[in-house]
């Protein structure tokens, strides 16, 4: 029998931990428990045995259980991370992943993950484009800042790493210690060279709180980077600010979430739309036809210091994922939901965490839907309002143009003409590794340096 779980998540952060480098976690997930007692040899920890183990979660709670192929034998695999490949449902599942107990309580527990701390994408040139450093972090240290494009690492082209498949093998900073050399241009095209050594990074889950003032409106702003434990009580403080100062509008800034905890985005939607909606249906959770006991129905809670917004507006990407999209999609049968910036991810589907030896198993157990019965969006939600991510500004900027367009719509009421979002652009993650199992796709998109 499983332990009944704690937690349960939506994020590719799972995935991509951190965002840093830009980001990503999903939709939804839950603390881990130990596998079923049905898990033949579940004390082998052998690869062989916690193939063996996976498969056997696999089979009882994935939720395309149904896809997984006949005769599948656990010893004929190399790595849990290649039996995954083989088995995970295609071309939908870009999220079951397998990482270690320590990994996972060190992100969800605390921000915390082995790397550089900043985040980035890929240009056109194939450079990388610095998108975020989180403050005293080894790259904050070192100088490099948002909107900084790095053009070598360790004296070798961008463009030849991401040729070949080496940019993460490269960065290699998923243990402390290791020293990393970049070669990067600033936004006046000054060339620098910095030499970094990864170490435990902590990334704020709120990292910028502000109230804006436009039209004669107080308009809050939070860069929201996680869906972790202590996000709850970073949101509060926020929105105790918000409060206070009269806030009557709200940006919300996911552009680099890739999600995490379905309580967090709870509490954060209780805190947007207020106590009138106590008990009422936010999203619902439905598992596969074996674990039908666990569908669940997660409800608006009440809370202090609500805003009892009408209307709400999220910065979005394609870095914006799982819980981020929850929010989006569960607040809109509800409110006035604006969405600035370029299509989210797409990971309408969540995750329960199972104990396999010293590691974990994070397979899709739920189907995530709004209380209109949507969630149909594995190609992701698409923008209210196009925008950039324009890295020449600060996130939080007022003249940073998704952040602009959102206060255009305070004072129109419509989308302006703000440049939009290029397409195709990859973002990359500083983080854990988690993904690092596989997921090849993703791996280019969110991955951990």
């Amino acid at each position: 029998m499983v332990a009944t779980t704690s937690r349960r998540r939506a994020n590719l952060a799972a995935a991509a931990g951190l965002l840093l480098l830009l980001s990503a976690a999903c939709g939804g997930s839950s603390a881990p428990t130990t596998a079923p007692s049905t898990t033949p040899s579940a004390s082998d920890c052998s690869v062989a045995g916690q193939n063996a183990q996976v498969l056997a979660i696999m089979q009882s709670w994935y939720y395309w259980y149904t896809s997984l192929p006949a005769n599948v034998s656990p010893s004929s695999y190399a790595s849990t991370d290649a039996l995954l490949d083989a088995v995970r449902q295609q071309p939908l599942d870009r999220f079951t992943y397998f990482t270690t107990q320590a990994a996972d309580q060190a992100f969800y527990g605390a921000g915390q993950y082995v790397g550089y701390g900043l985040g980035f994408s890929l240009n056109a040139a194939n450079d990388l484009v610095v998108s975020q450093v989180f403050p005293g972090s080894p790259a904050d240290q070192a100088g490099i800042a948002r909107g900084d494009t790095i053009t070598a690492i360790n004296g070798i082209p961008v463009p030849t790493l991401v040729a070949n498949n080496q940019l993460e093998t490269e960065l290699g900073g998923s243990s402390p210690g290791v020293t990393t050399t970049f070669s990067y241009t600033d936004l006046a095209s000054t060339a620098h060279t910095a030499t970094v050594v990864s170490a435990v990074v902590t990334q704020p889950s709120v990292d910028r709180v502000a109230v804006l003032s436009e039209a004669g409106q107080k308009v809050g702003y939070i860069l929201f980077n996680s869906f972790i434990d202590t996000s709850n009580a970073a949101l509060d403080q926020a929105f105790a600010q918000f409060a206070t100062e009269g806030v009557k509008q709200l940006v919300i800034d996911e552009r680099y979430n890739g999600g995490g905890e379905v309580t967090v985005a709870q509490h954060l939607a209780s805190l947007i739309a207020g106590n009138s909606y106590t008990g009422k249906t936010l999203t619902t959770l439905t598992f596969n036809d074996k674990h039908t006991d666990q569908n669940e129905t997660i409800p608006f809670q009440t809370v202090a210091n609500p805003l009892d917004l009408q209307q709400v507006f999220f910065v979005t990407s394609d870095a914006t994922a799982s819980a981020s999209e929850l929010i989006v999609n569960s607040l809109a049968p509800y409110i006035h939901v604006v969405t600035v910036g370029s299509a989210t991810f797409g990971k309408p589907v969540g995750e329960d965490g199972f104990n396999v030896c010293t590691n974990v198993l994070y397979p899709i157990t739920f189907k995530i839907s709004n209380a209109s019965g949507y969630g149909d969006y594995f190609s992701g939600l698409p923008p209210t309002c196009p925008a950039a991510d324009d890295v020449t500004h600060p996130l939080g900027d007022p003249a940073e143009a998704s952040l602009s367009t959102a206060l255009g719509y305070v004072r129109t009421g419509a989308c302006g003409a703000a440049a939009a979002a290029p397409g195709g652009a990859r973002i990359l993650a500083d983080s854990t590794r988690r993904w690092r199992h596989s997921l090849q796709g993703w791996r280019q998109l969110v991955n951990a340096y």
